[in-house]
This record gives C-alpha cells, structure tokens and sequence, in this order.
C-alpha cells in the first residue's frame, strides 16, 4: 500500500493567472474544443478502465467551464454536470496533484457536502487532475465509492490513474493539434478571400447555425446564408436549406424526423446548387444539446464551403484514370473521346467533344459530343474565323481558354456566334499530328468561368498525357510500318539468297541435301515472318506451331495444346527452326510419311520464378517404326542443341513412333534477344 497525503484545509480556489482554476481552465477547456460534445469511445474507455482498476463503482472524466464542472465520460453518475463550488475536484484542481480522500464524511472540507450526506452518499474520492503542457489545470479524472477506503490505493492503481489521466491529455493534445491545423487554413483562406476581393469578406470561412428542433427553424450566420445562396436573415426554416441539395446526396443531410430521433448524422458531406446553377460542395458538422430526459432539443454546427479541396481530388482522380483508359486504347478517335468525358465531367462542363480539323481551310468537324441536359448540340461543320481569331493559337499548338466569349478580345466580336450556342466560356485543347493541327478537345461552359490556376494547370497536364497517348500510338503504328517494310525487303533477301543457292549447287548429285538446305532457309523465312505479324518482339506458342504447320502443308495432321505464352525474338526463331526440322524429318520417314499418321506437340510450364522451366514434347503417332539414323547430320545436331541452343533434349525411337522432350529456362525464352 502506499502511503496517500493528508488533505489540506478547505481553501477557495485562486482566481489568478499562475495557472490556476479560475481563470485558465475554462480558456483552456475551450481551446481544446471538448466542452459540451457528445461521447467518445477513446474517453468512456478511459473511465471505464479506471473504474475497473482501481474497482469503483463510479468514475468520470471531467473538465472545468467557468463555474461549472461539465462530465464529458461517466460511470454510475446520473448526472452531467456539477457545480464547481459542490465538487471535490476543486480541491485537486488547486493543489495539481493527485488527491485521495479516504472518507469523504469525515473530511473538513467535503463532509457538508449534499453528495456525502445526502444521495448518493460518497465516502471515497480520488482526484488525478488534467494538466496542459503549459501547466493549466483543466479538469479531473476521478473514481468514488460509497465506503470508506482507510487503505487508500495500491501502488499499480495509482500508476494506472495516472497514466489514464495522461493518456487522456495526450488525445486532447491531439485534438488541439487538428483544431489548431484547421484554425489557421481557416485563417490562411479567410486572408486569402479578403485579398482577392479587397473586403473583409467571409466567401470562405465557416457558417455557422442553430436548429431548434421542435419548430425545425435554423438560426443561421451570414456566412451560412451566404454561402447557400440565400438572403441573410436570422431565421430560415431548415428545409429552405435542405432544398438546395442535389438529389444524388439527398438522404446524407439531416430531417425533421431524424432530428426529433437523434439518428441524423452529425458530421456529413454533400452538394448543393445555388440560383446561378454553380454546384458547391459542403461540410457540415454538428452535436445534439439534450434536454435531461435525454430528448435531443437542439442541433448546433458549422458548415463549410470544400469545393476547392473537392474539386482538386476529382483533377487528380481524372488524371489517374485518364492514364488508365489511355494505356487500354489504340485509336486516336477512342482517346479524344475518353478525354472529352473526362475533361467535361471534371471541369463541370455544359458540353464537351472533339473535332476533326482542316487547317488549310480552318474548319473543324465537330463528332461525338457530350452534353447536358437541355445543352444544344454543335455536332457538323464550323469555320474557326466565324468565331474569332484563336485558330491562331490552336495552330501553333497553345491551349485556348477563355473566361468570357463576351469580353476576351479574341471572341468578342462574335458574342453572338457563341450565346447562340449556349457558350460562355470555353477550353479548346488542340491535338497536333507531326507540328500540325489535327484534332481539338471542346470544352463548353454556358456562363462566365473564372478559370482557377489549378483548374488550367489541370487542362494542360490533360493535354500533355492525351499527346504522350497519342504519340506512343503513332510511333508504334511508324515502327509497323517499318517493320513490315524491313519483312518485306528480308523476304526478297532470302528469295535471292535461294536462288543463288540453286544456281550454284546446280552441279551437286546429292539432292536431298539441296532440298533439306532449301527447306530450311524456308523455315528461317518464316520464323520472321512470325516475329513481324503483329507483336514484333517475339510471338506465342501457338503462333510458332501453326506457323510451321501451315509452311509444310500439315495444319489438319498436327495436334497441339499447352499455355498461352509469349517468347521473346530468340525463342521465337530457335522453336520455329526446331520444329520445322522436326516436322520435315516426319514427312520423309516418320508419321507424317503415310496418310494417317499424326503429330502431337504439348508444352508446359513448371517451377516458378528464375527456375521456372518450359517443357515441350513432340510425339508421333501412326507412323512406321522410328529407327535412329546411324549417321548424324545437320538436322540431328540441329534438334540436340534444343531450345536457344542450351540443350536438354531426350529422343526416343520406339515401335509406336518417334518422340522428343526438350526443356529450357523460361525467362530465357520470353527475352527479347
């Protein structure tokens, strides 16, 4: 046991500023942002443990309002709030220690207390008070019991009590930190608003109100009324409020009924639309007042204009996902149609699309545009000039913005080209084609828009991305191009290399070795025709097999199954050989020598990561029986060496034909050389 302090006389608690109760602590209470808000788990776990540890049946955490003493988290106390002068804990407050008071009745100081000689009839009190880093006593974590406790507490229930009271601290320090963060965006915003309009305007600050319940009427700031588009008054009812938010976020927002229940939800965001048809994002955040049966009465709170901050996540999010669909894509029509609806949904846009431009003739064919409702359509041809002078900076590649057709110098001459169209203002993105002008991205809004530097780093990073998209496609459709011109100049290489190669083994007695030659330089010619028909790096599997099958006229005699997988050029041409060496050996003495007999090749791939192998069998079937040549020629060295040349290969020569296993190094094979 340890051995408690003996109370001091009762003495009035300091009024001075040394860090005493009665004035700092209701300061300080306030600036942490606690008094009078609604339970928190973190707290009433706090109390709870407390309770449990030092086991007793009442316990609270408490904080000090002027002369009041408010509980912010209770055990077995029926009430919310104390008196200060009534409580024990003023006594702990001053002394800023932690105060044990083993029986409550015979104290000097708390014996007339009503609680101790009335109900409930306290006996044991302990105190830990709640100090700030800068040293202001702001409230108490206590536990209190009905008996006298002549022991007092144990060592480890003081530590916990403590801790506890610390533990406590260190959340509202956090709290304070956020409030804090949140004050002075608050301010920097404010500062902001008051320099962009050269008033003390507060565009941007916090609204503030106050619903009564009963009658449903919202006491609201300026601010809030302002805010939601309304004429400042005093009184509105709440579903003036309600009205304005957009039916998509309807059900997000409080209600009469789940006002009167307590069920609204008290921290929300949604959307609302003001007269103008501008679309603003709102927080709002608010806490019940309760009367002492525990019916909510009264909801109070501050809403906050966050169109900014929600504006500049959806940019971001437009962008990830412009990205995304981009890389998916591989015509320039589908791109500018994905970045029209991007660009148009995120920048809140009336319309958006693209067109088609002739820059010789300075027109442009407007296609596949997207539109709001009630938005008149601009789809056919148009004359650039018919609408102003900024074809000039389409042409040089600049992006056009312009905040109103009636004012910018470009446009004003032809206000009424555009309000014919329902366009205000407008973002027009050109997409060149080898430095010249070949599309253009619209973007349309239907009044004045003061682009924001965010909003127009936004349409050129928008920009940027749709070109770097559409020049990967027009680099890789160039590289085909060439690719197909390199196949078709090696395909003339190789027809001359055989014809020099009949002219000049003309002589030869030994036939065979001329066709077999002959064959093969076939074989080669068709591994990189292989290689150039589409992905030019390499080609699957299956492509290589059907390759060799379709060049010795075998397709319906030759069965093959195995995993979709793709080989880099290496391995492209080592297979393609391979199985073209195979295949002709089975037409001149294995299966594929008589009408019936088949092929079968099965491919499969084992282990995993660097150790990961493919494995691949060619069987026979149907034919005579496989006997192994005594001599050992090209094509045999050919097939030994395997895959890539790093050998592993079995052969077998057998009665039902014959048969090959060759395996080599995955990775090996998907390189690209």
């Amino acid at each position: 046991m340890i051995t408690t302090r003996e109370p001091p006389m009762a003495t009035t608690p300091s009024t001075d500023a040394s860090g005493d109760i009665g004035n700092s602590a209701p300061t300080a209470s306030l600036e942490y942002g606690i008094l009078d808000t609604p339970p928190e788990p973190v707290f009433d776990d706090i109390v709870n443990v407390a309770a449990a540890v030092c086991t007793s049946p009442m316990a609270f955490l408490s904080f000090v309002d002027g002369d009041r003493q408010w509980f912010k988290a209770k055990v077995g106390i029926p009430i919310a709030e104390l008196p200060l002068a009534r409580s024990a804990c003023r006594f702990a407050m001053e002394d800023r220690r932690l105060l044990v008071i083993r029986d409550m009745s015979a104290d000097p100081r708390t014996r007339i207390d009503e609680l101790v000689s009335g109900e409930p009839g306290l006996r044991f009190y302990v105190g830990a008070p709640l100090v700030t880093a800068s040293g202001a006593v702001i409230g108490t974590l206590c536990v209190l019991d009905t008996a006298p406790r002549p022991e007092g507490l144990n060592d480890t229930q003081v530590m916990v009590l403590e801790t506890l009271a610390r533990q406590a601290m260190a959340h509202l320090e956090a709290r304070r930190f956020v409030l804090e963060g949140q004050r002075s965006r608050q301010a920097g915003r404010e500062e902001m608003s008051v320099k962009a309009t050269g008033d003390g305007s507060d565009a941007n600050a916090a609204g503030v109100f106050d619903i009564d319940i009963s009658s449903g009427t919202v006491t609201a700031s300026e601010t809030m009324c302002r805010m939601f588009g309304l004429p400042v008054a005093r009184l509105y009812p709440a579903k003036a409020f309600e009205d304005r938010i957009l039916p998509d976020d309807r059900g997000t927002e409080s209600s009469d009924a789940t006002r009167t229940d307590g069920s609204a939800p008290t921290n929300v965001v949604y959307r609302i639309r003001l007269d103008d048809g501008a679309v603003r994002w709102i927080a709002r955040n608010a806490v019940f007042e309760y009367d002492a049966s525990g019916k909510p009465i009264r909801m109070l709170g501050t809403v906050q204009d966050i169109t900014e901050e929600r504006k500049a996540a959806i940019r971001k999010e437009a962008l990830i996902d412009l990205g995304d669909r981009l890389r998916d894509l591989d015509d320039i029509e589908s791109m500018v149609i994905v970045a029209s609806d991007l660009m148009s949904r995120t920048l809140d846009a009336v319309r958006a699309g693209f067109g088609i431009v002739d820059p010789a003739e300075e027109t442009v064919v407007v296609r596949n545009e997207w539109r709001a409702p009630g938005a008149v359509s601009v789809a056919g041809v148009h004359r650039f000039r018919d609408y102003g002078t900024y074809i000039e900076d389409l042409k040089a590649g600049r992006t056009v913005t312009i905040l109103d057709v009636a004012e910018d110098l470009r446009t004003r001459d032809r206000t009424e080209a555009f309000l014919a169209l329902g366009i205000r203002s407008l973002v027009n993105l050109p997409i060149m084609d080898r430095g010249k002008l070949d599309l253009v991205v619209l973007v349309h809004h239907s009044r004045p828009h003061a682009w924001s530097d965010e909003e127009l780093a936004f349409v050129r990073s928008f920009g940027d991305r749709v070109q770097v998209a559409i020049a990967r496609l027009q680099a890789e459709r160039d590289q085909d191009l060439l690719n197909r011109e390199i196949g078709h100049r090696l395909k003339n290489t190789f027809a001359m290399v055989q014809a020099i190669a009949q002219q000049t083994l003309r002589g030869v007695t030994e036939r065979a070795l001329v066709a077999d030659f002959a064959r093969r330089l076939s074989a080669l010619s068709t591994a990189h025709d292989i290689l150039l028909n589409g992905e030019h790096e390499g080609a699957t599997v299956g492509e290589v097999v059907k390759g060799f099958a379709k060049t010795l006229s075998v397709e319906d005699r030759v069965d093959f199954e195995g995993p979709d997988l793709a080989l880099g050029s290496r391995g492209t041409l080592s297979l393609s050989l391979l199985l073209h060496e195979l295949g002709t050996n089975a037409i001149k003495h294995g299966s594929l020598s008589n009408e019936l007999g088949r092929v079968h090749v099965l491919w499969e791939i084992t282990g995993s990561g660097d150790a990961a192998e493919f494995r691949l069998r060619w069987r026979e079937s149907g034919g005579p029986p496989a006997i192994e040549p005594e001599r050992k020629g090209f094509g045999s060295k050919l097939i030994s060496m395997g895959l890539i040349g790093t050998g592993g290969v079995e052969t077998h020569y057998g009665e039902d034909g014959f048969c090959a296993k060759m395996t080599a190094n995955l990775l090996q094979l998907e390189r690209a050389n």
